[in-house]
């Protein structure tokens, strides 16, 4: 057995060396993507979101509350603007992504207690920086909305000890578990180099199997092996396991060790958990091509289901928030237990007892490939499938 492994090994080594494609679904999407996604998100969260200031009013007031703005860390003023019609041109054009309107007589109105309104707008075409730009604007806003009552208060000799109490009768203090830094490189990351990982592995499964029959070469692979379909697979796949866990490994490591991604579990159990996920996601690949043994459906079929692990996982939308079948629906993707065994290990530190049912079903994946195993062998024996 070993010895037809190994034959089918070597020859699989010879195909992986005649096709630069192997070399780009292996090594080098994977790497790209990992440069790519470290790099666009190294501050972990935009820092410096261009906003606009329409100042009508050009007052001491205005004018204190564009200081404040401009001393904020996440956004950034970068240009000010005559009217209304002039700042929402440019959020049109995506010049900028929110801007803060100080309409005319501000500061008269305050002083005259007549509570004028200072509009905020933003777009949210932009989903991230138009919500951080809506955010630190509206900040403004209420701290501005605060110094004036305070400011008033103390015109009417209100005692400072009774000011604040006045103004925030409630303090709240606020801690942000698991991402205290509100990292988007934490929160995206972590999952989404995972599932393109495991995007890789299916459709590369799913490449290497149904090429073979696309070719019909599947008689010389079963000749390798000894005429056996597992020591075929095995022989087969086992060198793009082992890439494929070597560059899990080194995610691992980059992630959680290097770029100090939190982990308040052993590193070993993400070790183990991307490990099963390559496995699960081999398993995945199998039941495709075995399913539909015809190279272009078993690739349509396979790309749709691994697109859609990314939004079923649960990273972008809760599965608890979804409707009932879909709830279930979102089970059915490794990329699911990967996310829940990452939360709870690494973000929550649970213990083992609360994510072995995730580990088991993992495991559930590599049945798969048994249900269509004799399917796969009629097709590689009888290639009796369409060919183009």
């Amino acid at each position: 057995m070993l010895q037809c492994i190994l034959n089918v090994l070597l020859r699989e080594r010879d195909i992986m060396s005649s096709r630069p494609i192997y070399l780009y679904g292996t090594i080098l999407v994977l790497s790209f993507c990992a440069i790519f996604f470290v790099s666009l998100m190294y501050q972990g969260l935009p820092q410096r979101v261009p906003v606009g200031v329409v100042d009508m009013d050009d007052s001491y007031l205005s004018r204190t509350a564009i200081k404040q703005i401009e001393a904020m860390q996440g956004i950034e003023i970068t240009n000010r603007y005559g009217s209304y019609h002039e700042a929402r041109l440019a959020m049109q054009k995506g010049e900028i992504y929110g801007f803060i309107e100080f309409p005319e007589d501000l500061y008269v109105n305050v002083v005259n207690g007549l509570r004028p309104t200072v509009p905020v707008y933003y777009t949210e075409a932009y989903m991230v920086p138009g919500t951080l730009a809506y955010r630190n604007l509206l900040q403004i806003a209420n701290v501005l909305n605060a110094g004036v009552r305070r400011t008033t208060m103390r015109a009417k000799g209100v005692p400072e000890t009774s000011i604040m109490p006045t103004l925030q009768p409630i303090t709240i203090d606020t801690h942000s578990i698991c991402n205290p830094w509100s990292s988007y490189a934490i929160y995206l990351i972590s999952i989404i180099w995972p599932g393109i990982l495991s995007l890789c592995i299916i459709v590369m499964t799913v490449f290497t199997i149904g090429f073979e029959l696309k070719q019909k070469t599947t008689h010389d692979l079963l000749e390798k092996a000894g005429g056996s379909i597992i020591n075929a697979l095995i022989g087969k796949l086992l060198p793009y396991f082992l890439i494929y866990l070597l560059m899990g490994f080194s995610f691992v490591v980059l992630a959680y060790r290097i770029f100090g991604f939190p982990l308040l579990g052993p590193t070993w159990v993400m070790l183990l958990n991307i490990a099963m996920l390559i496995l699960a996601s081999h398993a995945v690949g199998l039941f495709f091509i075995g399913l539909f043994p015809v190279l272009r459906d078993a690739l349509s079929a396979a790309s749709l289901y691994s697109v859609l692990a990314l939004s079923m996982c649960g990273m972008t939308f809760p599965v608890e928030m979804m409707i009932a079948p879909m709830q279930g629906f979102a089970q059915i993707f490794p990329l699911r237990q990967y996310y829940l065994i990452y939360v709870k290990w690494a973000m929550l530190d649970c213990n083992f007892s609360d994510v072995y049912i995730n580990l088991l079903g993992m495991c559930i994946f590599l049945f798969l490939p048994f249900l269509v195993l004799r399917r796969l062998k009629d097709a590689m024996v009888n290639l009796n499938y369409p060919t183009k």
